[in-house]
Order: structure tokens, then sequence, then C-alpha cells
């Protein structure tokens, strides 16, 4: 589901990125191909960089269950030296 919305993403910027070059193409052709080899250079690695942070390994997601046990539970006491003001001893 992830990689629908970063190509939903990926393709509204490409559509957007179209219509600048055309625009800057129909104003000044001979200026635009450094601007637009640019942006073709950012498209590209900001695509990579999605990919490579959509595969990245996320923490496993545990639902709570519907009686709410996981509130229940008793909180851990703080270590030794974790509370400001409290030396450990």
């Amino acid at each position: 589901m992830n990689h629908i919305w970063l190509f939903v993403v990926a393709g509204g910027a490409a559509v957007l990125g179209l219509a600048l070059a055309v625009g800057m193409i129909t104003q000044d052709p001979r200026r635009s191909v450094g601007a637009m080899i640019g942006a073709f250079l950012i498209a590209i690695v900001a695509m990579i960089g999605g990919l490579y942070v959509s595969r990245a390994p996320t923490a496993p997601i545990v639902p709570p269950d519907r009686e709410g046990t996981d509130k229940a539970l008793p909180a851990a006491p703080a270590p030794p030296g974790a509370l400001p003001g409290h030396d450990s001893q």
C-alpha cells in the first residue's frame, strides 16, 4: 500500500514538473535545458531515496486486543539514575 502512495505522489510531482518544463521551453528553449537536466537528476535521486526508505525494516506492529489488556499491565520501574536529582545508590 505504501508503494501506491509513493507512485501517486511521485506521479503528481512528475505531471507538475512536465507542465513547468513545457512552460520553460516555450519561453526560452536554450536556457531551460540545464534546468530540466537538474530537475530530472533531482527526481531520479528522490525516487531512489523513496524506494530505499520504503524498503527499510520497520518495527513489528502488534495491535491491541479487544479486552484492552495492554492498558491493564503495570508499568516497569525506572532504572536507577533515570530520574533527575536521584543518584543511583
